[in-house]
């Protein structure tokens, strides 16, 4: 059977459904109520399905936490939600759940629910990342379809990137540079190199001041800059270019004199 995580913020609930995942011999994990502890529970063990609750706390609800989990985990969701009006299910439909359970459900209906969002996407191999439109949405000139999206936090002091088949923390300081590999992201560090999926798009929005896309195919951490020439710039022993684009402000953000 399967590893289960539950996203729920009404305690009750969530031990409700526990229960029932338990008695269907599933592994439900220790509920969680926030967007923030679901992706710290993804990053630290396996999960083979998410049930998500769209009204969450942190900094993002349910809809965008989604989004977020099939683009760092490639995790499968289903929707649990008390609401089923036309605004809420447009906006669910961009995470491309595997379910949508409305409020209040049987046990009967969940464990269909369970069972069909399993075996979906056991048939479809790994998930991957969502859409490009719903991405679009999720970003930049979308984020007022999504809502809520716009407002999860950027990384602060480390990320987790996956290897393997699990993740590790990469901490911020010690990354040199991102390089685009057409739908993957190899990520340079100080001491090794990771291949994920990702788009240049999506870091740029979630990565802070120190870091500065030289290139549409390169994002640099300035505190590693050691040279710069008028077309490339030096990241411990490896040259990145620098496009006639993005050159001045590059050069205003190195405090280029002289």
């Amino acid at each position: 059977m399967a590893t289960i995580l539950i996203v729920e913020d009404e305690l009750l609930i969530g031990a409700e459904i526990e229960r029932t995942l338990t008695r269907l011999g599933h592994s439900a994990l220790d509920p969680v109520d926030s967007s923030d502890e679901a992706l710290g529970v993804l990053a630290t063990q396996p999960v083979e399905l998410v049930l998500m609750d769209i009204n969450i706390a942190g900094d993002c609800d349910g809809i965008a936490a989604a989004l977020l989990i099939r683009r760092q985990f490639a995790v499968p969701v289903v929707f649990l939600t008390a609401r089923s009006d036309s605004a809420t299910l447009n906006r669910a439909k961009l995470a491309q759940p595997y379910g949508y359970l409305v409020k209040p459900f049987t046990d009967d209906s969940l464990r269909v629910q369970v069972e069909l969002a399993l075996y979906n996407a056991y048939q479809a191999g790994p998930t991957g990342l969502v859409s490009d439109m719903a991405s679009d949405m999720a970003i930049g000139a979308g984020t007022q379809v999504l809502g809520p999206a716009e407002r999860c936090p950027k990384f602060k002091d480390y990320l987790f990137v996956r290897k393997g088949s699990g993740h590790v923390k990469v901490l911020l300081s010690d990354i040199l540079y991102f390089e685009a590999l057409q739908n993957y992201v190899r990520l340079h560090t100080v001491g090794e190199k990771f291949v994920f999926d990702s788009t240049m798009k999506e870091l740029e929005q979630k990565l802070p001041d120190q870091f500065f896309k030289t290139h549409r195919s390169y994002i640099v951490n300035l505190d590693h800059v050691q040279a710069y020439e008028e077309s490339s710039v030096l990241l411990g022993q490896e040259y990145v270019p620098v496009s006639r684009s993005a050159k001045d402000e590059f050069k205003s953000r190195i405090h280029l004199v002289g």
